[in-house]
């Protein structure tokens, strides 16, 4: 059995071995139905196939249909970072116009993304580390010398 894509059709083939000799002889291929990879599998071609070619062809059409659910996953995920930007500057604007509901959806939505990332192995990045801040009492040189060369160029 041979699964050809045609663009959105699917054509399942028989194929039989030639009756010729191998030198001559080449297979002969009949088509034993089409149909559309969105929709379903047509019963009389279910029923033309059999129990192993029904399995190949289920196999084949899983993984036909998780291929489309990437390829789709992938131009989504291409455009995600200028979405998310976009997001991020209206919620500057405009996040005290939110509802509580609006707000609690995007919060549930914030950690589906978090947790989903984990789990696809991109952990948390570290926050960039800040200096630590002076103890009360304690003198900090640099910013002196900063104050110092001010003084200076004036």
């Amino acid at each position: 059995m041979l699964i050809r894509e045609q663009g959105r059709l699917i054509k399942v083939l028989r194929v039989e071995p030639p009756t010729q000799p191998p030198t001559r002889g080449r297979r002969r291929e009949h088509v034993l139905g089409t149909f559309r990879a969105d929709g379903p599998i047509p019963a009389a071609l279910l029923d033309a196939l059999s129990r192993d070619e029904r399995k190949a062809l289920a196999r084949w059409l899983a993984v036909y249909r998780e291929s489309l659910r990437r390829t789709d996953a992938r131009t989504t995920l291409a455009t995600a970072p200028t979405h998310l930007e976009s997001l991020v500057s209206a919620l500057e604007v405009a996040a005290d116009t939110l509802s509580a509901v609006d707000a609690d959806q995007m919060w549930v939505q914030l950690q589906a993304i978090a947790r989903t990332l984990k789990r696809a192995g991109h952990p948390r990045p570290r926050a960039a580390r800040r200096p630590p801040a002076p103890l009360p009492g304690q003198q900090d040189f640099f910013d002196e010398c900063d104050e110092f060369e001010q003084l200076a160029e004036q």
